[in-house]
């Protein structure tokens, strides 16, 4: 008989963490149609584009949990056989599969909503497939089955002490260079590229890591990462507002600061809601805090609710929007609740049957 192997505890606040990186991705989605509804310096206006652009860290906090919990947990397993099989087989079935059928969801109502033949347009929807532009959110899978292709080579690299000891140095001139590279060259669709997260993806390594010792030295640092929370979420803000909307020729260098600043926008974001999460979110501070089984069960069911989301947005804004024509607002918060809920009570339901993991993954 081999001997048993030593697995990581479970960090049981991460499904706060996942509860609340959901429900900003909902909200960013819901928000999205009152920042093009209302004219702008409006308050209205200011409202939603502030909650809209400020909780654009939702899809790097998921990105950086992704990282931090698979190389929390591979990390004890590099010495096991054929776990590199394993993970392939588990975590690409299970992401590549809902991906598949979800586009072709969204693909085939869209369609139909426009009154068109869905097999009439088959050659188009292999290429949204292959771009993930089926639908709006869908962009995600691309860099997490591209994060999900290089992980367990990275992992092997972490075997090298000289890698293992600058690792997020390695991932800050990656994601450097490929910044350089794109300003030089301009790809396209470079927020479905995993090279423009290799900052987050990096620091998640980073944690998962050496995650007991990393995340006392944030319980420490708290308050400066909220710090760096504010100022770089106001400073890319308002300046990348201000860039988009002038006509002055910016310098380079101006969107190098930028970049920059961002990147301190959402990676401390990342490592402020993980300390909040730490805080609020341990079993044994619940009761304290009200911490309640919903947040639990949104967390738990975070990646169905990503993926049903925005039909139910869709559909709530065929039937509902001219109701709340009147009270656009109002209709805009009502639609990120309902989306919310909804998604919810069905990822719930889908968990529970067999075939369930088809649409929302495992």
């Amino acid at each position: 008989m081999s001997p048993p192997v030593n697995r990581p505890r479970r960090i049981e606040y991460l499904d706060l963490y996942r509860a609340i990186a959901i429900m900003a991705v909902v909200a960013i989605h819901a928000t999205s149609t009152a920042v093009a509804h209302y004219p702008k310096n409006t308050w209205d206006h200011d409202l939603f584009y502030f909650w809209n652009t400020f909780l654009q860290f939702a899809v790097p906090a998921f990105l950086f949990l992704s990282s931090l919990v698979l190389f929390y947990n591979y990390s004890a397993k590099l010495n096991e056989k054929d776990w590199i099989i394993s993970f392939y087989k588990k975590r690409m079935f299970y992401i590549f599969v809902p991906y598949v059928v979800w586009s072709l969801i969204y693909f085939v109502i869209k369609k139909l909503i426009a009154g068109k033949e869905p097999l009439a347009y088959s050659v188009q929807f292999v290429k949204q497939l292959t771009l993930g532009t089926a639908h709006t959110h869908l962009y995600f899978f691309l860099i997490i089955l591209q994060f999900y292709i290089v992980f367990p080579w990275i992992l092997y690299l972490t075997r090298k002490p000289w890698f293992r000891k600058y690792l997020p140095l390695y991932f800050i001139a990656a994601q450097g260079l490929f910044y350089v590279l794109n300003v030089k060259f301009d790809f396209e669709r470079t927020g479905s590229l995993l090279p423009s997260y290799l900052i987050v993806i990096g620091f998640g390594a980073w944690m998962g890591l050496n995650f007991e010792w990393l995340m006392n030295k944030m319980m420490h640092l708290r308050y400066v990462l909220l710090v760096a929370l504010i100022s770089g979420a106001a400073i890319s803000m308002y300046a990348s507002g201000i860039i988009k909307t002038t006509l002055i020729e910016w310098p380079v260098l101006m969107y190098s600061v930028l970049f920059i600043v961002r990147n301190i926008f959402t990676l401390s974001a990342c490592l402020v809601l993980l300390v909040l999460s730490e805080k609020v979110g341990t079993r044994g501070r619940r009761s304290e805090y009200k911490v309640s089984r919903f947040t639990d069960s949104l967390g738990k069911v975070a990646f169905g609710i990503f993926l049903i989301h925005p039909l139910v947005l869709m559909i709530w804004r065929l039937v509902l929007t001219d109701d709340f024509a009147r009270h656009f607002s109002l209709g805009v918060v009502l639609s990120f609740i309902a989306s919310l809920l909804l998604s919810w009570l069905c990822a719930v339901g889908l968990r529970r049957l067999k075939w369930g993991w088809v649409l929302i993954g495992r």
